[in-house]
């Protein structure tokens, strides 16, 4: 590539802090599964659910520091993507874009549906044309400006953390230790089953890397962010389960649809089901923008690329934001939305959103065989935590069920099909 068409090459502004970028992983780790993916942890490991959230832990940061490094190594937009297509080339690199693409583009009808779901609780509003006006909101704010984004992004996570650790705090004194006995009802086969699900809540930290293009001072933020967005999830799911579990039991936890609302109905009655509901309607807003971020800055990077049309690189001189792309892939999400099937879009879009996280492990371990110059940040122990994390991420692609290894491959075979025809 000439020295002036690398300068033509479209670039986002870095105008995201380190404060701003955690709140985007939060945003997009704090959403639906804590407050549905609580209930069926609890039917299936019982009290030890609180342990299947500490192991689910350990299994993403397993995955997190490699994604740290290589973010590290290549803060552009479009996260795993950027690091597959720089070492492995633009084959693998679009195979990897592509999948990272329809994970996000899928697994938001998870999100915005649960918004729905909840805004349906406090208003009365059908659930699906509440899921679709959250989409058409979020494409608003994400073409006016990504700071703008960043603002709303951090307001609305403190209000909704500032929520759930309210409802911790309130239910502690409520909390019957004999609740936890026995620990493990279904032994360590129900442990290491919701453990699984326990991982699908800790989702969302590899949306700091995709937006890595945006972030200031990337060296030393994208690392940072990456990790403090776990130590937050951590340290708030721990709370909210053990005060749910502790409330309300693991039978009647894992029985309810709404197993968050159920237990703050236990002690604060029936407002305080009702505020929950708020605040899910909050978390559930927060991850589906930090979903549409994610989504559009994949689809601009491929296309910046020459894997996708070339329009949807555009970026608007003013707002110094991909709009076509925003809009392109909020318009994916509302027809998602619009679907109204939570089975198939939670089994297509978590086999595609496991799938994503394998490339980047074989590259790091390409790129640490090779040598070269260390980035700013590197994980320790590579010969020991890279086996393990490619060893869990296979167990989870695994466990993701026959719907979603249908789809999955599906739409890997769509992709590469319009890849050919375009080529």
């Amino acid at each position: 590539m000439s020295a002036s068409s690398s300068r033509a090459r479209p670039q986002l502004r870095r105008a995201l802090g380190l404060r701003s970028a955690v709140a985007l992983g939060v945003g997009g780790t704090i959403g639906g599964g804590i407050f549905v993916l609580v209930g069926h942890s609890a039917a299936q490991a019982g009290p030890a659910a609180l342990l299947a959230f500490a192991l689910a832990f350990l299994a993403s940061l397993l995955i997190a520091l490699p994604y740290a490094e290589l973010a590290c190594r290549y803060p552009e937009a479009g996260g795993g993507y950027a690091f597959v297509r720089q070492v492995l080339g633009p084959g693998w690199g679009f195979l990897m874009g592509w999948i990272f693409w329809g994970a996000y583009l899928l697994v938001s009808g998870y999100v915005t549906l649960g918004f729905g779901g909840y805004l349906q609780v406090l208003t009365g509003w059908p659930a699906q044309w509440g899921a679709m006006g959250l989409v058409a909101l979020c494409a608003l704010v994400n073409v006016a400006d990504v700071r703008l984004s960043g603002l709303v992004q951090a307001l609305v996570m403190s209000l909704a953390v500032a929520g759930l650790l309210a409802f911790s705090l309130l239910g502690m004194p409520a909390v019957d230790l004999a609740r936890f006995t026995p620990l493990m009802p279904h032994g360590l086969a129900g442990l290491f089953s919701a453990s699984l699900l326990a991982f699908l809540a800790f989702g969302g930290f590899d949306m700091v890397a995709a937006a890595g293009e945006e972030i200031e001072r990337p060296e030393r933020n994208l690392p940072l962010a990456i990790l403090l967005t776990l130590a937050v999830v951590l340290f708030v799911y721990l709370m909210v389960v053990f005060v749910a579990l502790g409330t309300l039991g693991w039978q009647a936890l894992g029985a309810s649809d709404a197993p968050l609302a159920a237990a703050a109905r236990q002690f604060l009655g029936p407002a305080g089901g009702r505020a929950l509901a708020g605040v899910a309607v909050l978390t559930t807003a927060a991850t589906a923008n930090a979903v549409l971020v994610v989504a559009s800055r994949i689809s601009f990077a491929m296309a910046r690329d020459g894997l996708l049309p070339a329009a949807l690189a555009r970026v608007h001189p003013a707002a110094g934001v991909p709009r076509t792309a925003v809009l392109t892939s909020a318009a994916i999400l509302m027809l998602v939305a619009w679907l109204n099937s939570l089975p198939l879009t939670t089994a297509i879009g978590g086999f595609l959103y496991v799938a994503h996280f394998i490339p980047p492990l074989i590259v790091l371990m390409k790129l640490r065989r090779a040598g070269g110059p260390a980035p700013a940040f590197q994980m320790p122990w590579p010969r020991l935590l890279l086996p393990l994390a490619l060893g869990w991420s296979l167990l989870l692609l695994a466990s993701s069920g026959w719907l979603g290894l249908a789809g999955g491959l599906g739409w890997m075979a769509l992709g590469l099909a319009l890849r050919r025809s375009t080529a």
